[in-house]
């Protein structure tokens, strides 16, 4: 199963004010300084230009900290009809003033927060546009097929169940949102969304993408990655591990990842580690 992608090298002009709400999945990618890939939410982000990204900081954490000692990151838009575009590029600079910081300042998302305004502007400069041209989605046939492969034991392992049962309900849910990424071949983190991802027994992952397909399928045994899930409550949790390779299974590529951490992605424990 493939999926047609247009690839280019910077935004198009019609995408750009799809960018704009606030009120749409924005995913942050970044490489933390064991060069693993990390996740996290921004709702923040947004295209200054066909060649910039730009997004506000009024928090800081791991993520702001991982692009200033790895400029390679890449983000992912997710309109509330299930568009979506993965861009790549590099972390350039931060703006404490200027035409930029007041546009965020005089934002509703900051101008009504009654705490404090934002502390800084990060720019992105754009070098690669991925857009695949199928929306994200559930597909029941796919979500059968895995259900069933679980169900018959292709999945399991003796290894000790180390997800929480509050992590695991956000993994489970099918109308909820799951993200994975890895480092790609090319060096920048690379993101898949995709609805098609269960918990086995509280200790592995199993997923296949129902877009990007050729990108799935060449991620090799071995490979870390970050899995992040979140709730349409915007209950948000972050679990990393090592990819474990592909099964074939009822007509389809079934990915396994065994969990080695978890981690909490929302305020006030943002970026702790749970196990």
């Amino acid at each position: 199963m493939t999926t047609a992608i247009h690839i280019t090298d910077h935004l198009a002009d019609e995408d750009i004010p799809q960018f704009l709400p606030d009120m749409m999945i924005k995913i942050l990618a970044t490489i933390d300084e064991n060069q693993k890939p990390n996740l996290v939410f921004i709702n923040s982000f947004e295209a200054k230009d066909n060649k910039t990204l730009m997004f506000a900081e009024f928090i800081y954490g791991k993520s702001k900290k991982n692009l200033e000692k790895n400029i390679k990151c890449a983000v992912n838009f997710l309109t509330l009809d299930n568009n979506n575009w993965i861009v790549k590029g590099d972390f350039t600079h931060w703006e404490y003033e200027g035409k930029n910081y007041e546009y965020f300042n005089l934002k509703p998302l900051f101008k009504n927060n009654a705490y404090t305004g934002i502390t800084r502007v990060g720019l992105i400069d754009v070098k690669k546009v991925i857009a695949p041209n199928t929306a994200v989605k559930t597909d029941r046939k796919i979500a059968k097929i895995i259900k069933n492969f679980v169900k018959e034991g292709k999945a399991d392992s003796n290894k000790p169940n180390i997800m929480p049962t509050m992590v695991e309900k956000i993994f489970k849910a099918k109308s909820n949102l799951k993200f994975i990424s890895y480092i790609d071949e090319d060096g920048y983190p690379m993101i898949i969304p995709t609805m098609e991802l269960l918990p086995v027994n509280r200790n592995r992952l199993v997923f296949t993408p129902s877009i990007l397909q050729d990108a799935f399928l060449k991620i090799k045994p071995g490979t870390f990655m970050a899995c992040y899930g979140m709730s349409l409550e915007i209950m948000m949790y972050l679990v990393r591990g090592t990819f474990q390779g592909i099964q074939e299974y009822g007509g389809i590529s079934i990915g396994t990842l065994d969990i080695e951490e978890v981690y909490c992605s929302m305020a006030p424990k943002a970026g702790d580690r749970i196990v």
